[in-house]
């Protein structure tokens, strides 16, 4: 997964480097998170000065995480970004393939001279980076991070926090390990966490334990009010309007994983979840099988992603977006057909 050449050009660029930024795309999940904070850890026990930069906000989800609080986020304090990106000799691309998937913070990350080193498992990485290290095959960004860390030496680095940080970006980009993406390397990866005294327990609790009453009570609207099934096309619908989400005060990561509930209704085989915002409508693909979600997502939404998990946006309303959604269920149903087909 981690070639011994890419890393030679990492090891390059990072031994003149004095201050290093790491960037992460908008709407920060956990692997985006995770692998942002434990490199961090890595590279300041080596000398390094680090800055963590985000678009915005992560999931409230992830407050637990070691090292959040000192993220500093685009569209809180954009002077206090641009000056840590322009100053930066290195820039670290985590867990995203190219520049527009930073979003407001793009326009000040293309204007930055230092050199850009990309650790990313998205199909399709644009060649902005220097050097990069890259495996579409790999579940996660924070398994690939893992072969950085101790392809540079540093494995005996990665402690229990630093491991707890990478764990939950593997476990939530894998949907809990039950993604066809996990290999034996991923479960090899995770014992030797284990081993420097990860708490997958307790990282799996602080993630998907407790909840507050306002993100439950808009999972049940969405799934009661907004879930559109439609059998013959072994298609899902699940939709919010700003309107619904400001009902039930809505806080970054309150809709992680309705798509998934789409998904699971009994027949379904794609599922696509958008919401409302200010300028955008975004939306989170999912399918099981041979369908190939981030085709889908491109060719309408310019989206991208992976075979069975993409996302993509639209400028239109949330209206226009779901009317065209129903207009091409049957060009999803056929696809499906199509890929499910016996070949040859």
């Amino acid at each position: 997964m981690v070639d011994a050449s890419d890393l030679v050009e990492f090891q390059r660029h990072l031994d003149g480097a004095h201050h290093i930024a790491i960037t992460s795309h908008r709407s920060p999940d956990a692997d985006a998170v995770g692998t942002s904070l434990a490199l961090a850890r890595y590279l300041r026990a080596t000398g390094k000065e680090v800055t963590c930069l985000l678009p915005d906000a992560p999931d409230e989800a992830l407050d637990w995480m070691p090292g959040v609080e000192d993220i500093v986020l685009f569209d809180r304090d954009p002077g206090k970004a641009q000056d840590a990106l322009h100053r930066a000799d290195v820039l670290f691309a985590l867990d995203y393939n190219g520049l527009n998937r930073l979003g407001p913070m793009a326009d000040a990350a293309r204007t930055a001279t230092g050199a850009w080193l990309m650790v990313d498992h998205h199909m399709g990485p644009e060649d902005f980076p220097t050097a990069r290290v890259h495996d579409a095959r790999c579940s996660s960004t924070a398994e690939l991070l893992w072969g950085v860390i101790a392809g540079l030496g540093g494995k005996d680095a990665v402690d229990a926090t630093s491991a707890s940080l990478l764990y939950a970006g593997m476990m939530t980009d894998t949907g809990s390990f039950r993604f066809s993406s996990v290999s034996s390397e991923t479960h090899r990866v995770i014992a030797e966490m284990m081993d420097r005294g990860l708490d997958h327990t307790a990282v799996h609790e602080a993630i998907f334990g407790e909840q507050s009453m306002d993100r439950m009570k808009l999972h049940a609207f969405a799934v009661v009010e907004r879930m559109e099934v439609y059998p013959e096309f072994q298609t899902a619908f699940v939709h919010l309007t700003a309107e619904d989400m400001a009902r039930f005060h809505y806080r970054a990561g309150y809709t992680e994983g309705l798509v998934n509930r789409a998904l699971g209704v009994a027949g379904v085989k794609v599922a696509v979840f958008a919401k409302e915002s200010t300028d955008r409508v975004k939306m989170s693909f999912r399918s099981v099988g041979d369908f190939s979600v981030r085709d889908f997502a491109e060719q309408h939404f310019d989206g991208g992603g992976h075979h069975n998990a993409a996302g993509g946006a639209s400028t239109e309303s949330i209206g226009v977006v779901m009317a065209r959604l129903r207009g091409l269920l049957p060009e999803i149903a056929a696809g499906i057909q199509a890929a499910e087909a016996p070949k040859g």
